[in-house]
């Protein structure tokens, strides 16, 4: 239990974080697909956004919704309230490392979208018939609801993924001749991956390999494979892994230190 508590706090360690620059959008839509105002909106309307864009990634489409009720959730960029196109533009900038595709703000002033530098003429066709979004959190977030329902219906979020998934391995300690998990993380853009999973040793012996399938992955969350750990082991050892999206975006393999206990 002592190794699968260390393994999970050097997990922890490793987790992706954006650059803090005042920006809460910018933060939070790392690792989730949706931004909310605060005070946040009643349940019933955060609800029903979140049902449509789980929907439209259910369709192998992708798209973050960022709505933005008053200067103060702009964080440090209060500036840009009222003017949805030229902060969609900014919000997608700071996202690029880990997100390239439609990206959809709703403001009281209205509607704004971005994919990472290319057309948005379908989903901007789109917007130009959508009424008026409202004033008030729960108003905002209905509206960014029903606009993700049309955009989807329309096929307007067709968008080529470019982004390679986000893969981070932990540090692991492991004892000769007993079972353990070895921990990573994962997480695309697109919501799916699939992994090549190995322990190799000096000389980039293969000890040990795994693979997954193609299935959803989620930021914040750990993953492991079991492994029977060999009686006879002998080290430095490395946990690699390689993690692959639906469009065959591939991110570079990487590794982590496998220690061998003393004690095992």
């Amino acid at each position: 239990m002592r190794r699968v508590v260390l393994a999970l706090a050097l997990f922890l360690c490793i987790a992706p974080v954006a650059v803090a620059d005042g920006d809460p959008a910018s933060d939070v839509l790392v690792d989730r697909n949706v931004f909310l105002p605060y005070p946040p909106p009643s349940a019933l309307p955060s609800a029903s956004l979140a049902r449509e864009v789980r929907a439209a990634y259910a369709r192998n489409f992708r798209v973050k919704v960022a709505v933005i009720a008053t200067p103060t959730d702009l964080g440090s960029v209060p500036s840009l309230f009222g003017k949805p196109g030229q902060y969609a533009a900014f919000l997608g900038q700071e996202l690029q490392l880990y997100y390239a595709g439609p990206l959809l703000i709703v403001m009281p002033a209205g509607y704004g979208v971005y994919d990472g530098g290319r057309s948005t003429k379908a989903e901007r066709t789109v917007l130009a018939t959508a009424a008026a979004p409202g004033s008030s959190a729960g108003a905002l977030t209905s509206s960014a609801a029903r606009l993700v329902h049309r955009l989807v219906a329309k096929g307007a979020l067709k968008s080529k993924d470019v982004t390679k998934p986000y893969v981070a391995p932990a540090v692991a300690t492991v004892s000769p001749g007993h079972r353990t998990r070895l921990y990573y993380q994962v997480f695309d853009d697109s919501g799916k991956t699939r992994e090549r999973l190995a322990v190799r040793g000096a000389g980039n012996r293969v000890v040990t390999t795994w693979r997954t399938k193609l299935r959803p992955t989620a930021a914040g969350k750990s993953y492991s494979v079991a492994w029977a750990v060999p009686a006879k082991l002998r080290g430095p050892l490395r946990f690699c892994v390689a993690a692959y999206d639906p469009s065959g975006n591939h991110a570079a393999t990487q590794c982590a230190r496998v220690t061998i206990s003393a004690h095992g």
